[in-house]
């Protein structure tokens, strides 16, 4: 039979020399001691069997040194990812290879057919013999590699071991398996010298155990204690990077345990520990939460290893904060925008929108089980966080600083949002919720039309009137269909408690050889409806409120999560499902006095919002060649759908005193419809499709030098974003006289009533803020980016993590543009294509001052594209600021770039305590930002995304998190927590308006949009067995909401005080868990304002507006109110079961 055996990695690439390997002469003796050279045969064909070896010369040990190391171990991934699979794909399927030589042809005596060892260390000598004959060879390596053996021939394994074992204190014997052998000391063989006593200090069969000890986030665990069960003073505690070591064990097997303070203690049993080896052993520790105190954590040897798996993600290298799940449970948080408001730097807009370190979304993204989010929003790229449920995160975390491993197109943050991960236990949780609203539940709500089906998903089909047709002979379609239904009408009843449901279970399954299958469902649900009192407001068009007037808030959100994964030794591949469905119906009853008309009206605006979000998601994970290669890969198809389907604008005069009266005229507008006009009445439709699709693939290439660990990493990524928006607006209006109708006007639900239009009285006509024509847009985005990086590690203190990322990007989009002529506006379909490449440096240096102290530095460059929108002149009308959003004429938004500095010192006092500081700073070159544009009318704004010359940003962040129990050593105090973090920010954009706005604007300085500039977050919690109570207190200081020409103009969002309890409590074993959460229990006013003052006269007239702004920026009582708002305070009551 043809023989053959591979060459091994040490052999590959050098000279070019090659050997024959020839085959057997089945006649002759087998002899395992030659092996000869054969000539070619240039007679035969080339061959498949046949494989060139090098070996030219005899091979050297590589002995790494500072730089070359790093361009060997580059080298060494590209070479095997180009090389090695395909020579293994030949060696694997060959059985006889034939080469050539200038050399007589001999037979081979032997199954080897490779050149000699080299001299080298012992320890190298063992290895090669192992995966030369494919033996096992038991050995304790510690204490070898001080020990050289001289170059040999290859011959068998017995004499090769001989051979190496001679002139060491070492020998063999045959070990319990048929090919297995165990090197030990032989006390038997002659003294050795001193020198080579001192070279040979290894131990007879006794091994290792030796890991990381990780946090269910995947960061180390610092300080925590390793033991071996029942063997005193065997054990040790992890270092900064959370890795242990155990050593001189006998060959046999143990229980270890890792415990640490504010931790689940695990104990793994079944720990298999070989002579000579190391036993690789991590442990994922679990937060000891109050119905978990005292709880060990079993588990095999193997189903702690999947966990280590499963919980360690991409290495974190980027400067990060987050909140872990159990984190999460301790709040009275419902969704993931509440949540992000307590991570250090950020803050939420609108209760939904996330600003990190003072930057508002479109220097912002999102990444869902690592994949890139589509936004939610037609008018900016903005996330809406609020459709995401608590009930499905396992974690959030958030990258302040980039990496080449990460999308570049992110300057505040990378908000990265990982739902339940696959169990590695089985379990099934059941829970069910209600609770009141203090100003809310009991209490008469009006909204629009309801429906049964409002109650699960929303009915978006029997509200609708329109399609995503947007040709003019589609507009006329959709006036006939509005005009058929009567899609105007309003209903009152009794707001209802708050509902929620929630089950999620999970499974895991173990098969053969190691093989793993886990599977996690959850599902949620969430009803609340609530009022919110209007108490005060002035619109930025001068507008006033009179009476009383409210927003009533019917919310429905369902979400589901179904993970799956498989898993074997080295490789797990994961296959990952998100379903959210947000419908909110939002009715606002506002009693208005017009600023330009002086009229005193009643409005209804009937908001009618679906918001459905559905991921799916595949990712896997394979480790070759003893973790030697790691190659991930994942694609992702990511759909966000936003749907209005019956958004309603009424308006009526008011009959009597307009203090008392509740006489109110509802009909359509008199006089024929004027195409522009949105503000005294509509109906609109608007729908908007964004998917992205991803795919990725990641190779890295870990190794040492000098006993240091390095990596290269290099990687694609390739995203594909799609985008279709669609708004119509409709008005009804009167055609005949209006002495046909009552002059008091009609009961609302009998105003738009079918027969008035069927009978002449009344039509509907298209409108909207470019007349009659639809407004639309349609985006596509390509991005393909590519990256290389290496994590180098100096004298096990100082790690450098640099690299570079290119992304090249091509935007296009589609709309209606305005052509200006001389004598006309014209409106064509238009396309704008932009498309850029950019190369995109980072760099980290961390250092390990002390074992508990590190300091970070990063170095970057990232860049904001402009959105959809912002690339286009289609407007977008916003009924509760009365206000038009579009792009000013002829001046698309262009790309920003920014330079980002970040420093960071991170103290680990004590076991579980962390203290964080940080300090960045940001320059913006041409940012992005909205400002308002007075209208000629005087007294109507527009909102015009528009470059601006340059901003910067900077800040210090403290994060810290520690137990009181050094206050009184042994007491309760040991589970009483203090969880806070504080940032100041300071940020500026300079304007200068004589090129970006209007010469009549003056040049200025002012804050970033979004931007506060101090956010607190504080928390105490004590966690006992039975019992948890925590407190969290957070407030952000003022926060630009919307720019304007001068200082006294822009309006800011008031600073309030938060404040949130909760009560837990363990029953029926732990299985049963009830929770009280108090939410906002301060409820201060939501105030938007203005630094100006003003007043109403007898008539109903404002007075002049007088500057406030040597007052001081923070609201003062006087101040210009765009809005005052209360909303109540949240009381709930969760009971959950554990089966």
């Amino acid at each position: 039979m043809p023989t053959w055996a591979m060459p091994s990695s040490s052999q590959l690439g050098k000279g070019m020399q090659t050997i024959l390997i020839a085959e057997r002469d089945e006649s002759r003796p087998y002899d395992k001691r030659t092996i000869s050279k054969a000539e070619r045969d240039e007679s035969r064909p080339y061959d498949k069997t046949r494989i060139s070896i090098n070996i030219n010369k005899t091979m050297k040990k590589r002995n790494y040194t500072f730089p070359q190391s790093f361009i060997a171990g580059f080298l060494l991934l590209v070479g095997g990812l180009v090389v090695w699979p395909s020579l293994r794909a030949n060696a694997t399927s060959a059985s006889s290879m034939t080469t050539t030589a200038n050399t007589p042809t001999a037979t081979v005596k032997s199954p080897v057919a490779t050149a000699g060892y080299p001299k080298e260390k012992l320890s190298s000598r063992l290895k090669r013999i192992q995966q030369q004959y494919g033996v096992d060879i038991n050995y304790d390596s510690s204490n070898m590699d001080n020990i050289s053996v001289k170059a040999s021939r290859k011959v068998s394994v017995e004499n090769d071991l001989a051979n190496a074992l001679a002139a060491t204190p070492y020998s063999y014997r045959k070990g319990a398996g048929a090919k297995s052998y165990v090197v030990y000391k032989d006390a038997n063989k002659p003294r050795l010298t001193p020198t080579a006593q001192r070279q040979a200090s290894a131990t007879t069969g006794r091994g290792t155990i030796a890991g990381t000890v990780l946090d269910k986030e995947g960061f180390p665990v610092i300080g925590a204690t390793v033991t071996v069960v029942g063997m005193s003073g065997k054990g040790g505690v992890t270092d900064i990077k959370g890795h242990y070591k155990i050593t001189n064990l006998p060959a046999r097997s143990f229980t270890v345990e890792a415990s640490c303070i504010s931790f689940q203690k695990m104990r793994v049993s079944d720990v298999k520990v070989h002579g000579g080896r190391t036993t690789k052993l991590d442990f994922i520790l679990q937060e000891a939460t109050s119905e978990l105190q005292g709880v060990t954590v079993t588990a095999s040897y193997n189903n702690a290893t999947a966990n280590a798996l499963l919980a360690q993600q991409k290495n974190r290298m980027a400067m990060s904060d987050g909140i872990s799940a159990d984190l999460i449970r301790k709040t009275p948080d419902n969704n993931v925008a509440q949540v992000l408001g307590r991570v250090s730097g950020v803050t939420i807009d609108k209760g939904k929108y996330v600003v990190v370190r003072g930057m508002s979304e479109r220097y912002n993204n999102v990444q869902l089980n690592g994949a890139a989010l589509p936004s939610t929003e037609p008018n900016k790229r903005n996330f809406s966080f609020d459709v995401i449920p608590a009930g499905l995160v396992d974690k959030v975390t958030i990258a302040k600083t980039f990496t080449p491993d990460l999308p570049a197109e992110f300057t505040g943050g990378l908000v990265e949002v990982n739902t339940l991960s696959v169990p590695t236990k089985k379990f099934l949780n059941v829970s069910i919720g209600t609770g009141i609203n203090t100003i809310s539940t009991g209490k008469t709500m009006e909204t629009g039309i309801n429906y049964a089906s409002d109650y699960l998903f929303g009915n978006i089909k029997d509200r609708k009137w329109a399609t995503e047709d947007h040709s003019a002979e589609a507009a006329d379609v959709y006036c006939k269909n509005a005009a058929q239904r009567n899609p105007i009408q309003f209903f009152k009843y009794k707001a209802l408690p708050l509902q929620t449901y929630s089950l999620t279970a999970g499974i895991p399954i173990t098969l053969h050889n190691g093989h793993k299958l886990g599977a996690v469902l959850a599902l949620t649900y969430r009803n609340e409806q609530t009022i919110h009192n209007i108490k005060e407001a002035r619109m930025i068009s001068a507008d006033s409120l009179f009476r009383t007037n409210r927003a009533y808030n019917f919310v429905t959100a369902t979400g589901a999560v179904l993970n799956m994964g498989w898993q074997a030794r080295n490789h797990k591949i994961t296959w990952r499902n998100l379903f959210n469905n947000r419908f909110t119906h939002t009715t606002t009853d506002r009693f208005i006095v017009t600023d330009y008309t002086a009229w005193w009206t009643r409005e209804l605006y009937s908001n009618p919002l679906r918001t459905l979000m559905f991921q799916t998601q595949m990712d896997g994970e394979h480790k070759f060649w003893e973790d030697q290669l790691i190659l991930t890969w994942n694609a992702s198809y990511n759909k966000v759908n936003r749907t209005n389907p019956n958004t309603a604008l009424v308006e009526a005069n008011m009959v009597g005193d307009r203090y008392t009266t509740n006489i109110f005229g509802w009909r359509p507008a008199s006089g024929s419809a004027s195409q522009f006009d949105l503000t005294s009445g509509h109906l609109m439709y608007s729908d908007l499709n964004e998917s992205k699709k991803t795919v990725g693939v990641n190779v890295e290439h870990p190794f040492e030098v000098a006993g240091n660990k390095q990596r290269v990493k290099a990687g694609y990524m390739g995203t594909f974003r799609r985008s279709d928006f669609f708004q119509q607006y409709i008005k009804p209006h009167i055609t005949s006289p209006t002495g046909q109708l009552p002059d008091k006007g009609l009961p609302l639900n009998d105003a738009f009533n079918p027969k008035w239009f069927e009978q002449g009285f009344a039509v509907y006509s298209p409108v909207g803020i470019m007349g009659s024509y639809a407004d639309y847009y349609e985006g596509s985005q390509d991005v393909h980016a590519a990256y290389l990086m290496g994590d180098f590690t100096f004298f096990n203190r100082l790690h450098l993590t640099a690299g570079v990322r290119m992304e090249d990007a091509q935007t296009s989009t589609t709309t209606r543009t305005a052509i200006l002529t001389s004598t006309s506006v014209n409106w064509n379909d238009t396309t704008i294509s932009i498309k850029n490449t950019d190369w995109l440096p980072a760099a980290t240096l961390v250092y390990n001052i002390t074992p508990t102290l590190n300091a970070r530095l990063a170095f970057s460059k990232t860049l904001a594209r402009p959105e959809f929108r912002e690339l286009t002149f289609t407007p977008y009308y916003r009924v509760e600021d009365r206000m038009i959003t579009y792009t000013k004429f002829g001046d698309y938004v262009k790309q920003s770039k920014i330079t980002n500095w970040d420093l960071r010192f991170e103290w680990y006092p004590s076991l579980g305590e962390v203290v964080s500081l940080s300090l960045f700073h940001k320059k913006f070159k041409d940012p992005a930002e909205v400002y308002t544009w007075l209208r000629q009318d005087g007294h109507n704004y527009d909102e015009i995304h528009a470059n601006l010359p340059e901003a910067t940003a900077k800040g210090i962040e403290l994060n810290v998190r520690k137990s009181l129990g050094f206050l009184l050593p042994g007491s309760f105090l040991r589970d009483l927590w203090f969880t806070g973090n504080f940032s100041i920010i300071d940020g500026t954009v300079k304007l200068n308006y004589d090129e970006s706005i209007q010469n009549s604007y003056k040049n200025r300085r002012r804050p970033l949009m979004g931007m506060s500039p101090y956010t607190v977050n504080a928390g105490l919690g004590y966690f006992g067995k039975k019992f948890s109570a925590t407190v969290n207190y957070g407030r952000k200081g003022r926060s630009l909401l919307l720019s304007a020409e001068n200082d006294a103009y822009d309006i800011y969002e008031n600073p309030r005080n938060v404040l949130d309890l909760q009560l837990a409590a363990k029953f029926l074993k732990n299985r049963l868990e009830v929770k009280f959460n108090a939410s906002d229990l301060l409820h201060e006013d939501y105030i938007l304002y203005r630094n100006c003052h003003g007043y109403i006269d007898t008539s109903g007239n404002w007075s002049d507006i007088v500057d406030w702004t040597d007052k001081g920026m923070d609201y003062t009582p006087g101040d210009w109110v765009i809005s005052r708002i209360n909303k109540g305070v949240n009381l709930s009551l969760t009971v959950s079961y554990n089966l």
